[in-house]
């Protein structure tokens, strides 16, 4: 499809080590491999994605349904099973622009209720749903800057996700909008003092080079005058065309978009089933 021309992929597989080697195995067989080396495609667990990242991820949650009848057994977000919740959250956040969730499990019947694979599939098939739940967000975040930092934003529309993971680092908020995103850093003097300033920049210094773009807000002056303080911050979204959901304006793109990324899901559909044909026809 031309959308996805010099496009990266990557394939993550929620289920086990041995499906993401089988759908490599089968990549490597249907494509050539100058293709295979161009897309720069990486198949396997989002442990093997850390640090990593393409284009276009697809989530791979393609397990059997439990043969005695009712659903799995829940993998939920608390207690023995944050290692879980860790690894999710790993290859959500593996995409620069699309991930698909590649799923056949039946969200109501298959799995429990606050099942994470259960959120992410529901999520996937109505993303609108998880925008609604955006004050979820703040009781992530690490203090009461970040907190009030994440108000405003929320309050000016915005789409924020607190503490976003990528390899080894934190971010402490991210803005999303129009298939972009902002790193908004809040530096409380506490914690970012001048003896770690070297530090927090060497580690923007490396997500810089994975392309994330970032504002800094120093606590100080946040709490001395929180307009003035926010007004850089609200500058870099409008200068990197970051839509605030909440406008007019957002809710109309958003509802073009919307009708643009149906089409294009369903010419993909589409094409995966003529090649599912083809690849058993010669198998």
């Amino acid at each position: 499809q031309p959308e996805y021309k010099n496009a990266t992929f990557g394939v993550i597989s929620m289920v086990k080590e041995q499906q993401a080697l089988r759908i490599d195995t089968l990549l490597r067989k249907y494509l050539t491999a100058t293709e295979y080396t161009q897309r720069r495609i990486l198949c396997g667990t989002s442990a093997q994605f850390q640090g990593d990242e393409r284009d276009v991820i697809f989530m791979s949650m393609v397990d059997t349904p439990n043969e005695k009848g009712g659903p799995l057994s829940m993998h939920s977000e608390d207690g023995n099973d944050y290692m879980y919740k860790k690894r999710f959250n790993v290859a959500a956040s593996r995409a620069r622009d699309q991930m698909w969730v590649v799923h056949s499990l039946n969200p109501d019947i298959d799995l429990k209720e606050g099942d994470i694979r259960k959120k992410l599939i529901l999520h996937a098939l109505n993303p609108d749903a998880f925008s609604l739940k955006l004050a979820e967000q703040e009781r992530k975040a690490d203090s009461e800057f970040e907190k009030r930092v994440m108000r405003r934003l929320m309050q000016a529309g915005y789409h924020v996700i607190a503490q976003w993971p990528v390899g080894a680092y934190r971010i402490d908020l991210v803005v999303e909008g129009g298939g972009k995103r902002l790193a908004v850093e809040c530096d409380g003097d506490r914690w970012h003092t001048l003896e770690n300033l070297e530090e927090d920049m060497a580690r923007q210094a490396v997500l810089e080079r994975l392309g994330w773009r970032f504002v800094r807000i120093r606590g100080s002056q946040f709490f001395r005058n929180e307009e003035e303080a926010m007004q850089p911050v609200f500058a870099r979204l409008r200068e990197l065309s970051i839509p605030a959901e909440g406008t007019q304006d957002a809710a109309t793109n958003a509802k073009q978009v919307s009708a643009r990324d149906q089409e294009l899901k369903d010419r993909i559909v589409r094409r995966a089933a003529a090649l599912r044909g083809q690849w058993a026809q010669n198998p």
